[in-house]
């Protein structure tokens, strides 16, 4: 407890050089916190575009993914109720698929686009999708039943259609025979992806159902996370309860998503070594040179019957405490403009406009994604690097000689 005190008042001896240190090694660490934050955020917004019309984790029947014809379905009954009885899962929601020809008009004035309708429930979508937060004209869908209609922005502008208009829907049923009917066009969605929008429509999972001829069925379960993280765990140990289906996490349906996540995780590990770099210069210049200013002050404590190994301990204990300082510090106000960030982000459309790639959307915006793991790895990693950069003093202390250096001074 001597020590601990000496290195204690040892570092308020000279507040100025303290503060400054502390405050060079706090910036930068919430500055590291803000940055891998932002990082996430990034992540979070890639996942959940590629993710709001896949879901993070889908439950098919075998061979659905590769082929994905109508008749491949799975039934509707107790499969939510199971995967909801897991903690991680957010929501689920049942879908069914298929592809069809829409036409608006008649003769010379009418057009026709090829779409996939999405068959859905909207009280299940609003724990999964989110589709009803991204409607710009116009109305969600309120029911699975009626036969109401929500288009993509782009393809209700390449059909000509508004809300209140309607669309003739022609496609295939499971047994092969044509299905047709015509639906009310109710608003109008923009995912963020614009390759998505121009082929997308919304329309009432029991109303499609019905069309095609699928009563009770359904093609796929999307379930969604509390973090997206939980998918691949989540795969393999639900998995073992659908043997006779196909449980497949985003990781898998989304490989190029994966591999670039992957390549950006090794940028952001190196970014943070550069800036941990430069708070290991910063100290080290630092406390070296407070060692040389203290040298006569050692010497003569030395000479008193403190131990050099004693004298050693002081030193890194003086380290142990700046950097602890700093670290609690920087990684509050990191994690406090991390929290900003994220509730309020930084708007960035007028500068640039989103960009898709592997079958998602950066969106042109900063904001801040906020885990435990962003904050406290950067406080640890201060520690260590500050109690590892006080040895370097410390190991010169132990072959300190006391008349040696008062002569010298």
């Amino acid at each position: 407890m001597f020590l601990v005190r000496l290195s204690w008042r040892n570092l308020w001896r000279n507040r100025r050089r303290t503060l400054l240190t502390m405050s060079a090694m706090g910036f930068s660490t919430a500055l590291v916190v803000l940055t891998l934050s932002i990082y996430d955020g990034m992540f979070q917004d890639m996942i959940e575009s590629a993710t709001l019309y896949q879901g993070q984790v889908k439950v098919q029947a075998k061979g659905y993914y590769e082929n994905p014809r109508i008749d491949l379905t799975i039934p509707e009954e107790h499969i939510r109720e199971i995967l909801l009885a897991d903690a991680e899962v957010r929501g689920v929601a049942g879908r069914v698929r298929t592809f069809a020809l829409l036409s608006v008009g008649e003769g010379d004035s009418s057009s026709t686009q090829p779409a996939e309708i999405l068959g859905i429930d909207p009280e299940e979508e609003k724990g999964v999708s989110g589709f009803a937060r991204r409607v710009v004209s116009g109305r969600f869908l309120d029911g699975s039943g009626a036969k109401n209609m929500v288009l993509g922005r782009s393809l209700a502008m390449r059909l000509n259609v508004k809300p209140g208009g309607q669309v003739v829907v022609m496609g295939q049923d499971a047994y092969g025979s044509v299905a047709a009917d015509i639906f009310h066009v109710v608003g109008t969605i923009d995912t963020g992806d614009p390759v998505r929008d121009s082929s997308l429509a919304l329309a009432g999972r029991r109303t499609l159902q019905s069309l095609l001829v699928l009563d009770g069925r359904v093609h796929e379960w999307a379930v969604r996370f509390r973090h997206p993280d939980a998918a691949l765990s989540f795969s393999e140990r639900i998995g073992k309860r659908f043997a006779g289906d196909e449980v497949m996490p985003w990781n898998r349906f989304l490989p190029q998503l994966n591999d670039l996540l992957g390549l950006t995780k090794v940028t952001k590990f190196i970014f943070a070594l550069i800036f941990y770099f430069a708070v290991i210069l910063v100290t080290v210049n630092t406390m070296y040179m407070a060692l040389i200013e203290r040298m006569r002050e050692f010497a003569v404590m030395n000479a008193l019957g403190l131990r050099p190994i004693r004298l050693s301990i002081m030193v890194v204990l003086e380290a142990l405490f700046m950097s602890s300082i700093a670290a609690v510090a920087g990684g509050l106000a990191g994690s406090l403009a991390g929290w900003y960030l994220q509730g309020h982000p930084i708007d960035l459309s007028r500068f640039m406009e989103s960009i898709t790639y592997a079958e998602s959307t950066i969106q042109p915006r900063i904001r801040a994604w906020m885990t435990p793991g962003v904050t406290i790895v950067p406080m640890c990693m201060l520690v260590i690097f500050g109690v590892l950069v006080g040895l370097f003093p410390a190991m010169r202390l132990r072959r300190i000689h006391p008349v040696a250096v008062l002569r010298e001074v």
